[in-house]
């Protein structure tokens, strides 16, 4: 399969996976053909991209840590707590950040969410089902779902949860710290529906968006939330309480600080916890990974160049680290351009890598420089020592 750019998509191309909107819906199935209508809905909600069947690159498989069965599921679970908690705040008419702390307090909510245990608890179900599909994975190969321009919220968890399992299951966390990890990554983000709600209230009044205090306000927010629901999940509930801090306390809602490293006390509150960093470091490469409004989405080398020296003051040094022992910056499927040697400036994409010379892999040249289409050249870059390539930017 290949990954085109939706800007040069054709009518009768056949699609090689599912579009999937933030809900986790099918939008249009694998082995549809493009028509122009599709094509035409496709650029109107930002998918950046199609996996299109190619029968020159029929042979590539591009791997994904997550089926789309689970992931699809997970969406769908979550999206359901997110709307039952955003019926909640719209209900109380929440638009500022006091309002939403107040109406958390309030009994009547406060029951309502401990009435609730069963949409919380197909969360947690989902992150099991997550762990079970990591489990045997040592890099991460793919978190290709394409994500539409307003899927930034449930896809984004996802992803996050994948991320952060993958990243302590490398640091050796127990399965109960795990699952604990993939809980509060899932939720993160929860506190986000404050401002969500408050957005549509005054958008229906015809009034200015809500402040971004009460964005800024969303990880103590849902953490207040979360320990509404189940005070006893300390560790689940601090990831979203202390996914913005940072190593050197510049971080919110608490300046608290950080080591730098993976061991340390457990009776020092001062510092962030072990597993709210994994989930910082986690969310900070889906961030860089994905295309934003206003920039495209990073190339692996790009982010991996960005957390490094992200690294020491905002992300842990140690963890990430060990993250960048698990980044391909040339995996299976990427987009290439070649900048040496005879083919310079042709582009096409990995067919294979190397184990013991990732940065070497062989690659499928499918576009000349002008970007016509020509007979497929495979290249060995172990066999090519002149010719570099990198990743393309779409």
């Amino acid at each position: 399969m290949l990954r085109l750019p939706t800007a040069i998509l054709q009518p009768g191309m056949t699609l090689a996976r599912p579009i999937i909107d933030e809900r986790g819906r099918i939008l249009l199935r694998p082995g549809v053909q493009l028509t122009p209508d599709y094509i035409s809905i496709l650029k109107r909600r930002g998918f950046p991209s199609a996996y299109i069947s190619d029968g020159d690159t029929d042979d590539i498989v591009i791997e994904d840590l997550l089926s789309d069965q689970v992931r699809r599921s997970a969406q769908t679970h979550l999206a359901e707590v997110f709307d039952f908690v955003g019926h909640v705040s719209s209900q109380a008419g929440v638009t500022s950040s006091e309002q939403a702390a107040a109406v958390i307090q309030d009994s009547v909510i406060v029951n309502a969410l401990r009435n609730s245990e069963d949409r919380f608890r197909q969360v947690e179900d989902s992150v099991t089902r997550l762990l079970d599909e990591i489990m045997d994975a040592s890099t991460l190969t793919g978190l290709s779902q394409i994500r539409g321009a307003n899927d930034t919220l449930f896809s984004h968890s996802i992803n996050v949860t994948a991320t952060a399992l993958m990243l302590g299951r490398q640091l050796k966390l127990n399965l109960s710290d795990l699952k604990r990890l993939g809980a509060g990554c899932m939720l993160h983000d929860i506190g986000k529906v404050f401002w969500l709600a408050g957005q549509d209230q005054e958008a229906a009044k015809g009034q200015q968006a809500t402040p971004l205090q009460v964005l800024r306000e969303h990880p103590r927010l849902g953490y207040e939330l979360l320990r509404a629901r189940n005070p006893d999940e300390v560790l689940t509930n601090h990831i979203a309480l202390e996914h913005h801090e940072r190593q050197d306390g510049r971080g919110y809602p608490r300046q608290l600080g950080g080591t730098n490293r993976i061991e340390r006390s457990r009776a020092d509150r001062r510092n962030i916890s072990l597993i709210s960093e994994i989930a910082t470091v986690a969310d900070c490469y889906d961030l860089l990974s994905v295309k934003r409004p206003g920039r495209t989405a990073l190339t692996p080398k790009q982010v991996a160049d960005t957390m490094s020296r992200l690294a020491g003051t905002f992300l842990n040094r140690e963890i990430v680290q060990v993250f960048l022992t698990m980044l391909p910056t040339l995996p299976v499927g990427l987009d290439v351009i070649v900048r040496t040697g005879l083919y310079a400036g042709y582009r096409g994409v990995v067919v294979q890598v190397d184990p013991k010379q990732p940065d070497r892999p062989l690659i499928r040249i499918l576009f000349n420089a002008r970007g016509d289409r020509i007979v497929p050249i495979d290249l060995d870059l172990t066999q090519e020592s002149s010719i570099m390539v990198e990743a393309a930017v779409t």
